[in-house]
């Protein structure tokens, strides 16, 4: 009875919701791109090799970041799936629809991929150490490099990609609202960078 007084108690903190459904379940997924794929993209073949999330936030249940050192998880709010899957699945999507990287293979495809690129989530929480000034942080750092007879070569990009977005309520929806607009941002930041870095490789 102890514990569960003490994980209604944390709930209500976390979540600073003040009406009956505070108490209900919910499901959250990223938003996938609404746009259809692009029919002009480089001939690029381009692979989503590795995908990984950080120990840390390996839970489908959302994670909370309370101090320095102390995190704790909401048993009301989860993804719909492993956070593995909730992130790479939009990734995937954005890269396939926008075509800035190339014409992405999914997995166990025949094609031989001639870009690779590996992610991996650093950070991925509600972050509530300043209890005036809730955000959601999210924190990619992305990997592209050439691949040459199916062996990796030159990189390409290596770069860290770090948002942090104000919190209108202290509420799972609005974490995940928040999360979902940092991945849009990051992944059109990355299409930038790739530009660049493809045009000045271009040049040589």
């Amino acid at each position: 009875m102890r514990n569960l007084v003490a994980m209604l108690l944390s709930a209500a903190i976390l979540c600073g919701c003040g009406s009956t459904p505070r108490w209900k379940n919910q499901t959250f997924a990223f938003s996938m791109p609404a746009d259809p794929p692009q029919a002009n993209a480089p001939t690029n073949i381009v692979a989503l090799n590795r995908f990984s999330v950080s120990p840390l936030f390996q839970s489908r249940s959302f994670t909370y970041r309370t101090a320095d050192n102390t995190y704790v998880q909401d048993p009301y709010a989860e993804f719909l799936v492993s956070p593995e899957h909730a992130v790479a699945e939009p990734i995937r999507a954005w890269m396939r629809n926008s075509g800035a990287l190339g014409r992405v293979v999914e997995a166990g495809s025949t094609l031989t991929p001639t870009v690779g690129v590996e992610a991996s989530v650093n950070e991925l929480c509600g972050d509530f150490r300043k209890t005036s000034q809730p955000v959601a942080s999210m924190q990619i750092r992305f990997i592209i490099y050439q691949v040459n007879d199916g062996s990796p070569g030159r990189i390409m990009l290596d770069k860290v990609y770090a948002c942090e977005t104000p919190l209108a309520r202290k509420t799972p929806a609005a974490v995940m609202a928040a999360w979902d607009a940092d991945l849009h941002e990051i992944m059109g930041e990355i299409e930038s960078d790739y530009a660049k870095a493809h045009s000045n490789d271009s040049g040589r």
